[in-house]
């Protein structure tokens, strides 16, 4: 008999005590227009239809509320019998339904997937094209608001938790039930939409946080899989979304040390940890007054007062990206050459940008109440003693309880209780499986791939000696090349020869030149 997952077998026994035998069967209903339509001038032929699945927001009471989950399905240029590629994206909250997804579909890119399968992208429920959509728009304008009102980092705080609060109230007040926002409600989400969509088996991609929703899935509905692509992933049995934060950050900024180190113009021109340390010492005597500018209105100066807070935030920003990791010496450099004024004016200007740009919230940002129930609900944070900190500096540590003091209020204010002990454990399964993975990666270091292809004796583990975190959404040619590869034969090695081509970029040296 083919495993059940702890929730199928769940509602299983409910369903015989209450009297039907079955959760009742998912629909699909059609949506005109589509979400997104692709380019009026397509460089390829792109076939989109889109919907959404509909499906009980409580699987124990399936005749309660439902959820609809948007999809945007790509059809095959030649109708068969392949299981389809489904595409969920991270986050959580996030959506890969924009008008960026078709450029992934290229001849050189993605593009032959089509030739052979569909592929369908399912957003998460919670997320922008799903009802509900579990958004909490005051939320993201709050930086300027409270900016404007002169607010004290602790007013910003009791401001930021009343919003989140009052978000949580009012999703609630609408009779949505925020415990059924969670992996693995999501795994049988895909489950259901593969059902409703008919199609047999699967081929799974996730990024980044759907990358670990693809483990749920192979531990909770193996026998859908053919197999599973994990794109920048963590393991199961990581529990605390804050527990390495510190950790995971020590180590890429030791890498970022020891790529300069090794290439003779960067050691001659930087030294990675004094300028952390200097930066970082700059604070010693408190926050630094300055001015940022408005771009549009160059004219215009806003105060602002910077803090060590700040330097570990656009540090842990720079490192997220590729050219962010081999210009941050330079802005390190810049940043402290001229004491706490260049530090002061440097940190303003960026972090001036990040409150300008707040004015008018981006369309489609993270959902915030999805993102807070799935995060809460695998297992909470509760205090920053559960970050670990051996082993990490003082500036990975600044940043680690910064994030740790927000998700505290987050788990607070959503109040969802947690998953089975059961979901933390990393899954052992023998799916064929295609793990990637950025040596630069901050988010997911490549030793957290490594945890996870231990337990899974078919995987095989790319690692892009330039990469960063999420190789799709970095338009890495070489690893949609690879997710090809594996979709055409899944049991077989793939070419790695392409890896070949992924040599480290040289640093920005204090001329503006490169030092390759």
């Amino acid at each position: 008999m083919t495993p059940r997952s702890f929730i199928a077998s769940t509602l299983l026994a409910l369903g015989a005590a209450w009297g039907f035998s079955a959760v009742a069967a998912p629909r699909i209903e059609s949506v005109a227009p589509c979400f997104i339509t692709p380019p009026a001038t397509p460089k390829v032929d792109l076939r989109a239809d889109c919907g959404y699945v509909v499906v009980p927001e409580n699987r124990a009471a399936p005749t309660g509320r439902q959820v609809k989950l948007g999809y945007l399905r790509l059809r095959a240029r030649q109708p068969g019998s392949e299981p389809p590629l489904f595409m969920l994206s991270g986050g959580p909250g996030g959506s890969l339904i924009t008008p960026a997804l078709f450029s992934l579909f290229q001849p050189h890119l993605l593009g032959p997937v089509l030739d052979r399968r569909d592929v369908v992208v399912l957003d998460q429920r919670g997320t922008q094209h799903t009802v509900p959509h579990l958004q909490c728009p005051e939320f993201h304008g709050l930086a300027w608001a409270a900016y404007q009102q002169g607010l004290p980092a602790p007013a910003r705080a009791a401001v930021e938790r009343r919003k989140l609060d009052a978000c949580v109230a009012g999703w609630r007040a609408q009779g949505i039930d925020l415990a059924q926002y969670n992996s693995v409600a999501l795994a049988a989400d895909v489950n259901d939409a593969r059902a409703a969509l008919g199609y047999e088996r699967l081929f799974y991609y996730g990024a980044s946080y759907g990358s670990q929703l693809g483990q749920h899935l192979m531990r909770d509905f193996p026998g859908i899989l053919a197999g599973v692509v994990l794109d920048g992933t963590s393991a199961l049995s990581r529990k605390s979304w804050v527990e390495d934060r510190a950790i995971d950050l020590e180590f890429s900024l030791r890498q970022l040390d020891r790529l300069c180190r090794d290439d003779p113009k960067c050691a001659a021109a930087y030294d990675v940890p004094a300028l952390l340390q200097r930066g970082l010492a700059l604070f010693d005597a408190g926050p630094i007054e300055a001015a940022f500018v408005d771009p549009k209105a160059p004219d215009q100066r806003y105060p602002l007062t910077v803090t060590a807070l700040d330097f570990a935030n656009l540090v842990y920003e720079k490192v997220g990206y590729k050219i962010g990791v081999f210009s941050l010496p330079f802005f390190l450099d810049y940043l402290a050459q001229g004491g706490r004024e260049s530090m002061g004016q440097g940190l303003a200007q960026w972090r001036g940008e990040k409150l300008l740009a707040a004015r008018q919230p981006a369309e489609g940002a993270l959902a915030t109440a999805m993102y807070m129930a799935v995060v809460c609900s695998d297992d909470p944070v509760r205090s920053p003693d559960e970050v670990i900190r051996e082993g990490a500096g003082p500036l990975p540590l600044l940043f680690a309880d910064a994030v740790a003091r927000e998700l505290i209020g987050m788990c607070e204010a959503v109040a969802v209780p947690s998953l089975p002990d059961t979901t933390d454990r990393n899954v052992a399964s023998a799916l064929p499986t295609l793990v990637l993975s950025g040596r630069l990666d901050a988010q997911t270091p490549t030793f957290r791939s490594e945890e996870v292809v231990r337990t899974l004796p078919k995987a095989q583990l790319a690692v892009f000696p330039d990469g960063t975190h999420v190789q799709v959404g970095a338009i890495n040619a070489c690893a949609m090349g690879l997710i090809v590869q594996f979709l055409n034969a899944p049991a077989q090695p793939v070419d790695t020869a392409c890896l070949r081509a992924h040599t480290l970029p040289g640093f920005i040296l204090p001329n503006s030149t490169l030092s390759r």
